[in-house]
């Protein structure tokens, strides 16, 4: 099995990628908590897109917990997949590592907001779909890459 390996210049570029989504997050969900009124247009892409403050209280797709469940879980979550990330950076796996440092960074600025206000401030609706926000973004591109890699690894080696 041939795995990209990671020379200090990709790991600092990719680092500084997924710091300036996170800032971005953290930007955005300040811009909307403080214009929670504010509505970037509904017609924003032709109907597809717009932008506005939504609260999620719940997890995933609006799914309902317990608060201090839900705060001890994520924290659990985020602490193990440390652990992982770690484990994937001594195997020096270009793309788990990549994957695993998106997921946590998400999950982290999710985390922020739950603990500051309570819910998970969301900001991008898709009309038919749901709203999210980039930190969303960051967990669901890192877990599709994620598996991506595992998959390709079962592939090659089985």
């Amino acid at each position: 099995m041939r795995m990209i390996r990671i020379g200090w210049f990709t790991y600092l570029v990719l680092n500084l990628l997924v710091l300036s989504l996170f800032i971005s997050d953290r930007i955005l969900k300040i811009f909307f908590i403080k214009n929670p009124s504010q509505n970037l247009g509904s017609d924003f892409f032709y109907n597809i897109l717009s932008f506005h403050f939504a609260e999620n209280q719940g997890i995933a797709f609006g799914i309902l917990l317990n608060k201090i469940f839900l705060l001890i879980l994520v924290a659990l979550v985020i602490f193990i997949l440390f652990g992982v990330l770690f484990k994937s950076y001594l195997k020096k796996n270009i793309l788990e590592t990549f994957s695993l440092t998106l997921i946590i960074i998400g999950a982290i600025s999710n985390f922020i907001d739950r603990l500051k206000f309570g819910f998970v401030i969301d900001y991008i609706d898709v009309p038919f779909f749901t709203v999210f926000n980039l930190a969303d973004c960051m967990i669901t591109f890192g877990v599709l890459i994620l598996a991506f890699e595992i998959l390709k690894r079962k592939k090659t080696s089985g």
